[in-house]
């Protein structure tokens, strides 16, 4: 009984871990700080892999608790995916004004 409680709580800070990560991969992909981004989300994977491996043992909430993480991870994801596309267009907007800007001088 220890033992699947240690495990229960494993599981638990995994997913709180998890949950902190995706919210701050979100929150710098937002601000354009995307130094950290690759290093996190490296994190992340490591840490789905070891709660992957776990399944078998979850119970009701604590898989109702991924599945919420999983949704909100592709909120976010979209959101930043949407975050960078408007960055881009506006890079390239920029970029084609200091072209224009260049050829005139």
């Amino acid at each position: 009984m220890r033992n699947n409680s240690n495990l229960n709580e494993n599981i638990d800070n995994y997913l709180s871990e998890l949950e902190n990560l995706s919210s701050k991969i979100a929150d710098s992909i937002s601000l354009g700080d995307f130094g950290e981004v690759s290093k996190m989300d490296l994190k992340r994977k490591n840490i789905i892999s070891i709660i992957s491996q776990e399944t078998a043992n979850l119970n009701k909430d604590r898989k109702s608790r991924i599945h919420l993480i999983w949704v909100n991870n592709n909120e976010m994801i979209k959101k930043a995916e949407e975050c960078l596309s408007v960055k881009a267009k506006n890079y390239n907007k920029l970029k084609k004004t200091f072209k224009a800007y260049s050829s005139n001088n």
